[in-house]
């Protein structure tokens, strides 16, 4: 196998200049050297290839897609961004002082839970005091009279707010 000096040279001038010379410029420098390459990157492309970039016809077919597969992008991009938001985890915004402390918010949360658990018991007590009330009147147990002035007052313990009984009903 030959060993080819002209690209030898080329390889060894190249690494020199990469790290010996670019390191010593500063970064506009380097910047406006980089664009320059690109734009004669760019350039001696469109002379070598602009023929092909002319005649070639297969895109036209995806003309009426465009409309499409921009919207498709934007959708996808909306949907990466949001996921972008949910899954990253950075400071928050918000003042130090306003976050609450772990413990004030269990006990805010567990407050609402037994808050919560109350007034579902205080209602089902209610619903079924109205429901023994209603069997007894159907069925003719004991005094008519006593038994629908109790179904309305049942009746109006629905629909009011209940009051807290004994706590029967915590759920932590």
């Amino acid at each position: 196998m030959e060993l080819f000096l002209p690209g030898f040279a080329t390889l060894l001038i190249a690494a020199l200049i990469v790290f010996l010379v670019l390191p010593r410029l500063g970064a506009p420098i380097l910047a406006a050297l980089s664009v320059a390459l690109l734009a004669y990157g760019v350039y001696n492309h469109a002379q070598l290839f602009g023929y092909e970039y002319r005649y070639s016809t297969w895109q036209d077919v995806l003309k009426g897609y465009a409309s499409f597969v921009l919207i498709g992008v934007m959708i996808l991009a909306i949907l990466f961004y949001i996921a972008f938001l949910f899954m990253t985890k950075g400071p928050s915004a918000l003042p130090v002082n306003n976050i609450p402390a772990n413990a004030a918010v269990n006990t805010a949360v567990t407050n609402v839970f037994n808050t919560a658990g109350n007034m579902v018991g205080n209602v089902t007590g209610a619903v079924t005091d109205t429901v023994n009330s209603v069997t007894n009147t159907i069925l003719g147990n004991g005094n008519n009279r006593n038994n629908r002035s109790n179904v309305l007052s049942n009746l109006t313990n629905i629909l009011a707010t209940p009051a807290p009984r004994n706590n029967r009903n915590n759920f932590f």
